[in-house]
């Protein structure tokens, strides 16, 4: 998968992740979660690092996404956008 590619599935995560108002919390959560785990098998190597930590941290964050949120874009936006 193309660094492209991987940043195209960040946005989707985002905009999961911005989307939790109509879905149950948990859902969303949990479908970011399955999301960033795939991507992290399949993501080029300079960016395994970063998206396993961030998928790590919505694991074990329970109901605050914000944090991850936040970091998702910052990722995106220091990657080239």
């Amino acid at each position: 998968m193309t660094k492209r590619e991987t940043l195209k599935r960040v946005r989707d995560i985002i905009r999961c992740l911005e989307h939790q108002q109509t879905l149950p919390t948990d859902t969303c959560s949990v479908v970011a979660a399955k999301k960033l785990e795939m991507l992290v098998k399949e993501a080029p190597a300079s960016l395994v690092y970063d998206l396993s930590c961030i998928h790590s941290q919505l694991l074990n964050s329970g109901d605050d996404v914000g944090t991850v949120l936040n970091r998702l874009k910052r990722l995106l936006y220091s990657e080239g956008r």
